[in-house]
Formats: structure tokens, sequence, C-alpha cells
């Protein structure tokens, strides 16, 4: 039987049993969901924003952790790729927003912990972060500069573990196909009001493809202090040494058809790879002055120490010194009456300075300095939000104001001043509705706006070849229309929502003959970004859990004239219009037992539409078994990634010049370990 039969069977077997989220995947009885990333916290079922909330607490042991990627599958309207290029790092879309990526992630707010792990200018990256340690993903599926300022196109918050019932000691290996090994050790020690959790790991892959390897070690480490029930203190601490991360590179039709697992001749000559460095701390405390008045602040600070080689000479090698720190604090009153408001104020404050530097790439050896600058981006936001309760109806509303304040100033006055200053201020708002029909359904709405500024790096990538910033761009702004609806009881949960997007200035990769390999941007007019996200849960008995989300996009230019051809009315490349996700997991007598089988439809790879690439399904299988008498729990697992050994492409590399928009996926690969708990 081949994979689309077995798929097909496999859907229509168990169709009756679809499901999107899930709070626990270990009772008979779904529970209710809290959600805390909308600021105000409060019950799912009554947010007027779109929101997933996915829980890791009984699933960690049974992951590979070695992408994020695990951590969002099936999420509506999440579009994820890249998990194998670590380079290049995951990339990630919601909506669109983040879509134009060529490294990391743009457009999106990240949050650990409720600490920004986004810099002040939109980028984001979660290489610092020890898988293992996530609790919970909140994921925002929608503009929200209400709540978080400049890029928030969408928001991930991701929560780490912070209780510890007992002391405990968790080492763990996995290791796998490709020269996969990951190396771990978790720690967690209590002792009256105050726990420690700390985890280490050590990664290595030779990758699938000729130079893809990856290396990378790590500490994390959370503190939680408790004084009496108003006061929490958490202090977080991390350190990444990722001396290797090999690029592969993207390649052309006939590259791929020729040898799949082959990197780019380019990439091999001139050594392409990047090492990174870096150091993060932070505060957060939650204080309640009484049942009406609530405070929460936090801080943090952080160094990152980034060097790459690029497939170019000129400026092919970069070195880049990053410090950034921020502040912020929000201040909530609460009325006591089920029926009034809730209102908080708060404010952010963030800085980043970057120190950049280009040589000339001479096959892996530097060369001559092409540009020394300085980058700054100094951003404070102030936002105002009320959540109004009568009735059956819930109705928040809010406005919010960011300066953001750039500049460069330029070192390498050989062949003039580049120095550069530019300000790129917002104001935002959102309006939102819950009306609750009964006790099981919920009617929501809501509208909204965000803008993402450029990012330091694809300011600083100017196309006239000196330094400064690229003038020629402008923020990116989004007005989001959605209406969804909620249904739940103990054992069902579904949730439908329709929005509409409209963008202006959106921010568009490409490069140029005259610089081959480097990215460039440009202001790309306007966007109508139309969809649906569809989620749906059963708990079908005391051991199946299914699940399954649909995503329909249909994002077009509504106006971009790129030089003199008119694409209006082209769809938006790097985004499939279809993508499905279908789950089914089994817990009983220490087994569990999860297969997920993803659909991605075809997408175009270019503004022009003329390359498209093909529809594929993919499935991962995961299966473990937890055992333990007295004070130790072993528990060995192993997994089938691409269980069909399907031939699809990891990432795309949108507008990539000669046609070298494709990076394989790695064909059928096995990983397995152990992992104890003492």
């Amino acid at each position: 039987m081949n994979f689309k039969s077995f798929s097909i069977l496999l859907l229509l077997g168990c169709s009756y049993t679809l499901s999107a989220q899930i709070d626990s995947l270990q009772t008979i009885n779904l529970k209710p969901i809290e959600v805390s990333a909308t600021r105000i916290s409060g019950p799912l079922l009554e947010a007027t924003w779109s929101v997933t909330k996915l829980d890791f607490k009984k699933q960690q042991d049974q992951m590979q952790q070695l992408s994020f990627s695990e951590y969002v599958q099936g999420v509506p309207g999440l579009f994820a790729l890249n998990s194998n290029n670590f380079s290049q790092d995951l990339r990630i879309s919601i909506r669109g927003f983040g879509a134009r990526s060529a490294f990391g992630i743009r457009g999106i707010k990240i949050l650990v912990d409720g600490i920004p792990e986004t810099t002040p200018d939109g980028q984001g990256q979660i290489d610092n972060l020890a898988l293992g340690s996530i609790a919970s993903v909140e994921v925002i599926r929608g503009p929200s500069s209400l709540l978080y300022g400049n890029a928030a196109g969408g928001v991930i918050s991701i929560r780490t573990k912070s209780d510890v019932e007992k002391n405990y000691i968790k080492p763990g290996f996995t290791i796998g196909r490709f020269g996969m090994e990951n190396f771990q050790i978790e720690t967690g020690v209590r002792k009256n009001n105050t726990s420690l959790i700390i985890s280490a790991n050590k990664i290595k892959t030779d990758g699938y493809r000729i130079q893809s390897g990856f290396k990378s070690s790590g500490v994390n480490a959370k503190v939680k202090h408790e004084i009496l029930d108003k006061t929490e203190i958490n202090v977080l601490f991390s350190y990444t040494n990722s001396p290797v991360a090999e690029d592969a590179g993207g390649l052309n039709f006939d590259s791929v058809a020729e040898d799949r697992s082959q990197a780019r001749d380019r990439n091999v000559s001139y050594r392409t790879q990047e090492a990174v460095e870096q150091f993060k701390t932070g505060l957060s405390v939650q204080h309640k002055f009484n049942s009406k008045l609530n405070l929460s602040t936090y801080g943090f600070y952080a160094t990152r120490d980034f060097n790459a080689k690029l497939p170019f000479g000129f400026g092919g090698s970069v070195y880049l010194d990053r410090n950034y720190f921020g502040q912020g604090a929000q201040l909530s009153y609460k009325t006591g009456s089920p029926n009034g408001h809730n209102v908080q104020l708060g404010y952010s404050w963030s800085k980043q300075a970057d120190v950049r530097k280009r040589y000339f790439n001479n096959k892996g050896v530097n060369g001559d300095i092409t540009l020394i600058q300085s980058e700054l981006f100094n951003a404070l936001g102030f936002y105002v939000m009320d959540e109004i309760s009568f009735g059956k109806y819930k109705i928040l509303g809010g406005l919010r104001y960011d300066s953001n304040k750039l500049e460069a100033i330029d070192y390498f006055i050989s062949n003039g001043d580049d120095s550069d200053r530019l300000s790129l201020n917002s104001w935002n708002s959102s309006l939102g509705v819950n009306y609750k029909m009964n006790n099981k359904s919920f009617l929501f709405t809501s509208i909204g706006t965000s803008f993402e500024t450029p990012v330091l790096s694809e300011l600083s990538a100017n196309p006239s070849g000196g330094g400064g910033f690229n003038s020629s761009l402008s923020a990116q702004r989004a007005l989001n229309k959605e209406i969804g609806y909620r249904y739940f009881t103990s054992k069902w949960f579904l949730e439908a929502v329709f929005f509409d997007i409209n963008t202006s200035n959106d921010l568009v990769p490409y490069e140029l003959q005259s610089f081959p390999d480097r990215t460039f941007y440009r202001n790309a007019g306007k966007t109508n970004r139309t969809g649906l996200e569809l989620s749906f849960s059963k708990q079908v008995s005391e051991y199946l859990n299914t699940k399954f989300s649909y995503t329909y996009s249909n994002f077009t230019y509504k106006y971009f004239q790129s030089g003199e051809v008119d694409l209006a009315g082209n769809q938006l490349p790097g985004i499939p219009k279809h993508m499905a996700s279908f789950t089914s997991t089994i817990v009983k007598s220490g087994w569990y037992i999860n297969l997920i089988t993803r659909f991605q439809g075809n997408l175009f790879t270019d503004d022009a539409n003329q390359v498209k690439e093909k529809a594929f399904f993919v499935s991962n299988l995961n299966v473990s078994f937890s055992s333990g008498k007295g004070a130790v729990k072993w528990t060995p697992f192993f997994g089938v990634n691409n269980l069909w050994n399907t031939i699809y492409n990891d990432n795309i590399r949108v507008n990539a010049f000669g046609g070298r928009y494709y990076e394989p996926a790695p064909t059928r690969h096995i990983f397995g370990g152990i992992r104890l708990a003492l």
C-alpha cells in the first residue's frame, strides 16, 4: 500500500474523531483552558482573540527535542519551514506574517516566561532555549501590536517548567540517523518557597545534506520564589554556544533531481556557516496588592556574538556584536463584581546596539574590511486596555503608541559617510467582543492593527552596495478583522475562525544579479489575506485522543509594481493555500504512541508566480514506554520522521536568484534514546 492510499484510509477511518487542541492527553475529560498571552488572563473560551494553547508537561519525555517545529505542529494559521538548516534557523509565519524571513523569525513576537525573546527591532530566534524545558506554548494567531508593539503580526508565548513537587535529576540521551546526538540533564530542587530548575544539553548532527552539520551546547536555569500568596519572583538565565552551523544552500530544480543531498558548490567553496554565542538573564515579578490590584514587571539583558560566512566575496564574512536589554510593567485593576471592568496600563522599553562588520570572503578566509558600523534601535511603547464584562458579553478594547528611533553610525568612511537616522512611530488599537451563547458555545469577533519595522540586518542590506540604511524601506502595517465560533464539552473542542487582513508596505525579499546570493528587501504596496482556520478535537476514549486542524490561506498582492511588471493579483510566495494536520495519540499502561500526518498544499516560490512547489503529505511516529518503581523511572523511546519516505523540500528560499529555491528535506530517519528520572 502506498503512502497516499494509507493516509486516505487513515483519515476516513478516523474522520469522526478529528481534533485540534487539547489541554491534557492523559485524561478522559477535556478541561477548560486558561490563557495568559493575551495579557488579561482568562478562559480561552471567553477570549476575543484567536488563541491556541498546547501543553507539553506530560509529553516532553517522548519527544526528540531537536527543533521547535515539534512544538507548534498542528496550530491552525501557523506555517513552519526550515527545521533542518540550523544556520538559517527555523522560519515561522502566522497568517503570512514572517514568511519573508531569509533567516530566523520575523514579524512574530516571541516571549519566554513573559520576557521578550524577540529583539527590539523584530528579529527572533530561540536557539538559546532548551527545548526540553518547555511546559506550554500559547499562540495568538493574528496582529497583536496593542499587546506587544513592533513586529507582533502574531505572538508565540513559551512557558518553561517552574514547579518542583520533589527533588529530582533527569539525565537522558538521544541518537539518530545522520549522526544526531543529544545529551541532556535536568535537575529540580525545592526548599520551602523556592524552587530551582537547571537544564543542560549538548547536541550535534552531521545533517542530511553535505555541509549541513550543527553543534550546540547550552545551560538554562530558572529560580522561582514565592513570598506568601502575594508575590512571585522568577529569575532566568541562559547560555548557548553554537560553534558550528553549516549552510548547504539552496539548489535549483535540476540540482535537486541530480542529488538531493548535495550542497550548492558555492556554499562549499566559500565555507558557508555561522557561529553563535549568547548569554541572557531576566527577572520578572508579579505582586498582588489585593484581590483587585496586581502589578507585573520584568527586566532583561542579553548579549549575542555572531559570525557567518556567506557564499559570496564582497562583504561575505559578517561579524555582529549585539547587546540588547529592556524593562516593562503592567498594572491591572479588576472590579469585584462579575459584571465590571478589568483595566490594564502598561509600558515597555528596550534598546538594541549592534556593531556590524563585513569583510571580503576569500573562500572562507577573511580579506579586506568592507563595512563597519554601529546600529541602534530604541523602542518605547505605552498602552491602555479595558475588558468589560456584562451579562453574556465580554468586550475588550485598547490603544497603544510606540516610538522607535533607529540610527546607523558609519565608521568605514573611506567610501563616504553613510550614517543615517530614522523614526518609525506608530499608533495601534484593537476592539473585540465575545458572546456566550450558552455554557458550550461562544461567538467572538475582533478588529485590530499591527505594524512591523524592517529589522536592522534588513535595513543594512543596502542595494547601493554602501553602508548606512536602505532608507527607502518603510514599516509594514496591517488591519486584521476576524470572526469565530468555539464549542466545548468534556470530550469535544471545536473552533472555526474566518479572517481578513489588509496590509500595506509588505516587506519582500529579493536578490540582485550584481550581488549574487545576498538578500535585499523592498516594500510591496498592498496585500489582501483572507483565510479560514478550523480546529477540532475529541477524546475518543480513556486512552485515545485525536486532533485535526485545517487552514485555508488566500493571500494575494492587491498592489505591487516590480519594475515594469504588475504583480497585482498574484499569490504571496512561500505560503501554501491549503494546510492540514491530523494526529492520533494513544496513552495506556505506560505506553505513548503518537502519529501525526501533515499536509502542505502547493505554494509559489516567487512573486511572479512562475514556479510552483508541489503539495505533499508527511508523517512522523513517536513511541515510548514509561516504567519504574521506587526511586527510578525510565522511559525508552524511539521515533520515525518522514515515515513514508516522502520526497519534499524542507525550505523554500523565496525569490532566490537563478531558481535556487529548494532545500531538500531528509528522507526517512529514525531516532531513539532513553530518559531517566531519579
